[in-house]
């Protein structure tokens, strides 16, 4: 059954590219999508119970670019953000407690 998105978190992609006399950095964008059941990160999905937290930090000092942090039962991971995240983690927050409360 297909969930429709509750939320969604825009984040960046950067490589770079080394070429015989240039070097050029890449950006591309994808969305983390959250449903009532698990988040969806490009073609993976992981279920909100395997998810404990999220948080971010954005450095106003540096650029623009912030780092959003998902902690699963399996580790850390990493994604780099532009846009403000505190919605997309504020709802999941709410969803996490109503799946335990009602698990």
């Amino acid at each position: 059954m297909l969930m429709l998105p509750i939320v969604k978190q825009k984040c960046v992609e950067i490589r770079q590219e080394i070429h015989w006399t240039e070097k050029r950095i890449i950006e591309s964008s994808f969305h983390i999508i959250l449903d009532k059941k698990q988040l969806l990160i490009k073609d993976e999905k992981i279920p909100i119970s395997k998810i404990l937290d999220i948080s971010y930090r954005i450095d106003q000092k540096q650029s623009s670019i912030g780092y959003l942090y998902l902690h699963t039962i399996h580790g850390v991971r990493t994604f780099h953000i532009r846009e403000d995240p505190t919605y997309f983690i504020e709802i999941f927050k709410k969803i996490r407690s109503e799946t335990e409360q009602y698990g």
